[in-house]
């Protein structure tokens, strides 16, 4: 049994967000009793002119959606503390500090804002702290309201004002340009905003604008500015970034040796998502390798990869630079240096390519044959580089007699 701040009983489904450490930490705190409903009704009632209490009592009840109680208790904070000096909330979704001043009066405007669609009080909020802690939020409660319920023209002289405040986001574009959707009265004023909004996401495509302007133009009529916003290229740019971040977080912990939980299963969806993809492939057997999964790893890039495209001396070419690096598969890696130079017999690289992998063999009478051919066929540009290699191995080759 649980009673709210009134004594009453009631019934809580308990649910946390990641991570559980965080949620733990709270649950202890209120185990210990520090900022319950009962220690701040009896800090309260020791002494109503305690801000900081009454702060916090007044947004326990707003919490629970009690205006009745919080709103009295939010008046009481600016009566006591009207230049907010008297203390701050640190709250998880804000990068600062808010004064309890300052949020109680945001969170006055906010509850005639929800209930009775009424935005006076919010605006008079942001014209008293532009650019306050919670200036933010106040915009995003006026956006429901405004994208909802107010008229084309209110709407568009308010996200005017959003867009000047936050130009860089896109979310707030999104939204106007579908409240302008939306009323399907005045479409070519949400062609700039499109624009721009393609503009913004160009280098990283948010999955939520692309299909947000595509649908911009589909009301427009423009079936082909459609799918180039959000059609096929979209989709296999996504598929390729999305099978990229995920190795990229498998690739980062796995050679490390942490956080390994779900690691593996984490490289396995990237395989899913692209699985002809060479990069991905090879990135992904490094991870297993990594795991100590040798034998996933050469499922993924091993001698039937090699063999897939036994015809391509480039793929080949990472293939052999990937194992050589390893130490390992060194057989389906000289098999795949021999291929390419059937196929290119005077590429210096492919040459210089076969000398790395039987230095890693330890086999430094072919890895110097080799290096000699690397020479033999490098282009001037390239010669130094060759040229020094050579003489690398030729220094091990010395120094093993």
């Amino acid at each position: 049994m649980i009673l709210d701040g009134d004594g009453a009983e009631v019934d809580w489904i308990v649910g946390y967000s990641a991570p559980p450490e965080k949620f733990l930490a709270k649950v202890e705190k209120v185990l210990a009793g520090v900022d319950t409903f009962k220690s701040l009704l009896e800090s309260r009632a020791a002494n109503p002119k305690d801000v900081a209490v009454t702060a916090k009592l007044a947004r326990k009840y707003a919490e629970r959606a009690k205006e009745d109680k919080a709103v009295p208790l939010y008046k009481d904070v600016l009566a006591l503390d009207p230049e907010g000096k008297a203390g701050s909330f640190t709250l998880d979704y804000l990068k600062a500090p808010v004064p309890y001043t300052e949020y109680a009066e945001y969170e006055i405007a906010r509850f005639p804002l929800q209930s009775k669609r009424e935005p006076a009080l919010m605006k008079a909020f942001l014209a008293k702290y532009p650019a306050g802690t919670m200036a933010r939020p106040a915009y995003s409660s006026l956006d429901i309201f405004y994208y909802g319920t107010a008229s084309a023209a209110e709407a568009d002289a308010f996200y005017e004002e959003y867009t000047a405040k936050f130009p860089a986001e896109t979310y707030v574009l999104q939204k106007w340009l579908s409240r302008i959707i939306k009323d399907k009265t005045a479409l070519d004023k949400g062609l700039p905003l499109a624009e721009k909004l393609e503009e913004l996401t160009q280098n990283n495509p948010d999955p939520y604008a692309q299909a947000v302007i595509a649908e911009y133009y589909l009301a427009k009529g423009d079936k082909t500015k459609a799918d180039e916003a959000f059609g096929k290229p979209f989709l296999e740019s996504h598929l390729s970034n999305v099978a990229f971040g995920l190795l990229q977080y498998a690739d980062f912990w796995s050679q490390r040796g942490e956080n390994l939980d779900g690691v593996e299963a984490v490289a396995e969806a990237a395989l899913k998502v692209q699985p002809d993809h060479m990069y991905i492939r090879r990135q992904a057997a490094g991870v297993f390798l990594a795991l100590g999964r040798d034998a996933r790893a050469l499922e993924v890039f091993g001698p039937a990869f090699a063999k897939k495209y036994w015809d391509e001396p480039g793929e080949l070419r990472s293939y052999i630079w990937f194992w050589t690096q390893k130490g390992k598969n060194f057989d389906g890696a000289l098999e795949a240096a021999r291929r390419t130079l059937e196929l290119r017999p005077r590429a210096y690289y492919h040459w210089s390519a076969l000398a790395d992998l039987y230095l890693k063999m330890g086999n430094r009478s072919e890895a110097l044959t080799a290096a000699e051919k690397a020479v033999e066929f490098a282009s001037p540009a390239a010669k130094p580089a060759m040229q020094k290699n050579l003489d690398k191995i030729k220094a091990q080759a010395a120094d093993k007699k």
